[in-house]
């Protein structure tokens, strides 16, 4: 097939001689002044607004919120997983914590035997990449079962946050996801179809099986999910603090249960664990606004050589949906994935030279290579000369990125214009729950490639290559907003647009997020069918080979943005209106 034609010829072409409505994906946007809290469940936008309500700052409303969600979405985050948040405090002192997950002592590549082929390339999954794919390995066993469990930051990263910027103990944080696990709550058609889909991987392990199967059927939409044991687990987190998970009891049933099933992860591997505080979150500055967020190996990085290749074009003002504009977009985003995938990966482990890309001379001169009027190749810059050091000898080849399916993720602004964006994941799930813990554990070592010599390969301890990118804007000193989005390896495609659609193109942060965008990494273009045929044939008759992809209320093919904007006094909602019931909630 010709890399210009047109895959997918969408059904509002009007050569085709026919039409069909197409969707237009719309939320209300809520407007107010005193506090507001976004989350991707109802319950848990709740939870945050009534500790705002009760005085608590942003950093007490994000993390009990963030305990709650791992009740309410525990296929996709909790105290099993790991991620990032970004806190701006009004009277100074904010910055960032890396919660994700990390590899245990023993992993190796070693441990991941491959069995040959590479994975697909597919727009109903959260890899869509031919050069940057990775190989199949045996059973599965990188992405479920024991031997995919990471070690786990989520409880060391929000009591961190707690202790910097928070005004409640831990005890109070957990009190909400204790009594929502206890008591159970209504799940949504979402939740079952997570069930449904991943049936097989459920019930291998008789203990998820009894919370997410009772009776060897999936809880359908409008049951009850019960976690008694999780309940349980949380209660004791409560009345005795972070080493009771790290150092504890909590560590000891779940690496007992991991090594009796073959699993890497011991209790020492709990013991070593911190996060990482980052004290200046600043990662760089696009159109004159401050962009807060997290270094190292996350998609900070990445979505800041987006924003400074475009630097180099203008296009403020311009209009979405014109194709000259969005083929800048995408190839500016497959050169800052290119470059991801090749020097991106734990900097302790290979002195990936991170830094420099998100440098905006870097960004400058890769802009560049750009030609205004043709597709051109996905190719790899020269980072290190902005790194200040050569690249050194026998520096590990390039990686794909892992998918990542499973994730949540929060806004906060407070009364004082405090500010928390806070994305975690479980980033899919290993399927197991641990007997007595009633925690679904994530599958992180998926996050490391099972190639071995790669700047992204599994390794002891090692902190993978992860998508996630909450961010806080600034500007002349004041809030302006935060952001961020679950969706897997289309999150830092989602948040570089939405910030393109706001402040480039003068949307509101909520058409910002809700407007038709496109998902591309080395090959492909993923493209919205809610654009006008003419966006759409202009991209292919650049040399784009284009894919339509449709998303619905209940399909999210894209990844899911939330926000705030800060506007004057007030403060305005911003929720992608696809798959998860995300709500905004304010006072």
């Amino acid at each position: 097939m010709d890399p210009g034609e047109l895959i997918h010829r969408p059904t509002h072409d009007p050569e085709s001689q026919m039409y069909t409505s197409r969707p237009v994906l719309a939320q209300e946007e809520i407007r107010t002044r005193q506090g507001m809290v976004v989350a991707q469940h109802p319950l848990g936008a709740e939870v945050g607004l009534e500790v705002l309500q009760r005085g608590g700052n942003a950093v007490d409303a994000a993390v009990t919120t963030a305990f709650a969600m791992g009740v309410l979405q525990p296929l996709m985050n909790g105290i099993g997983g790991g991620g990032l948040m970004t806190v701006h405090m009004a009277a100074g002192g904010g910055g960032a914590i890396d919660y994700g997950m990390q590899a245990p002592g023993r992993a190796t590549t070693d441990e991941f035997p491959l069995e040959g082929g590479m994975e697909g390339m597919d727009t109903g999954s959260s890899r869509y990449s031919r050069r940057f794919a990775w190989p199949k390995v045996k059973g599965n066993v990188l992405s479920e079962g024991y031997k995919s469990i990471a070690i786990p930051g989520t409880v060391a990263g929000l009591s961190r946050a707690l202790e910097e910027w928070g005004t409640i103990s831990l005890y109070d944080a957990l009190q909400p996801a204790i009594k929502l696990a206890e008591e159970g709550f209504a799940v949504g058609a979402h939740f079952t179809l997570s069930l449904v889909s991943g049936r097989d991987l459920f019930l291998r392990f008789p203990a998820t099986a009894d919370i997410y199967f009772p009776g060897g059927n999936p809880i359908p939409a409008g049951g009850m999910l019960l976690q008694k044991e999780h309940a349980g687990t949380l209660r004791t987190l409560a009345a005795d603090g972070v080493d009771a998970f790290y150092r504890g009891e909590i560590a000891d049933k779940i690496c007992a249960d991991i090594q009796a099933n073959g699993g890497l992860m011991e209790t020492s591997d709990f013991a070593q664990y911190q996060p990482i505080l980052h004290r200046h979150g600043l990662i760089g500055k696009y159109r004159g606004y401050e962009v807060i967020g997290l270094p190292g190996p996350t998609a900070g990085p990445t979505l800041m050589e987006i924003l400074n290749i475009l630097s180099s074009f203008d296009l403020v003002g311009t209009n979405h949906g014109d194709p000259a504009v969005l083929h800048l977009v995408v190839e500016a985003i497959r050169l800052a994935a290119a470059d991801r995938f090749t020097w991106m990966g734990d900097p302790q482990k290979t002195g990936a030279p991170i830094g420099a890309l998100s440098n905006p001379g870097y960004g400058a001169e890769r802009a560049k290579s750009i030609d205004r009027v043709q597709a051109g190749p996905a190719e790899a810059g020269d980072p290190w000369p902005f790194e200040g050091r050569e690249k050194p000898a026998g520096f590990p080849g390039p990686a794909g990125a892992a998918a990542d399916d499973g994730t949540t993720h929060i806004t906060v602004v407070d009364k004082d214009r405090n500010a928390v964006a806070l994305t975690q994941t479980n980033l899919y799930l290993s399927g197991v729950v641990n007997p007595g813990v009633g925690v679904m554990m994530n599958n992180g070592i998926g996050w490391s490639c099972p190639l071995p010599g790669t700047v992204n390969t599994i390794a002891p301890h090692a902190r993978a290559l992860n998508n996630m990118t909450p961010v806080v804007l600034m500007k002349d000193g004041e809030l302006m907003g935060a952001l961020g989005a679950s969706g897997g390896r289309r999150i830092w495609t989602a948040v570089a647009q939405s910030l393109i659609h706001h402040i480039d193109m003068g949307m509101s942060l909520q058409q910002a997020v809700q407007a038709p965008r496109i998902h591309v990494e080395s090959d492909d273009v993923m493209v919205d069918g809610r654009f006008e045929y003419d966006t759409i044939s202009g991209l292919v008759s650049r040399g784009h080979r284009v894919t339509v992809v449709d998303p619905r209320y209940d399909v999210a093919p894209y990844a899911e943005p939330n926000g705030i904007s800060v506007d004057g006094d007030d403060l305005r909602s911003a929720v992608y209106p696809v798959a998860k019931l995300t709500v905004a909630a304010g006072y």
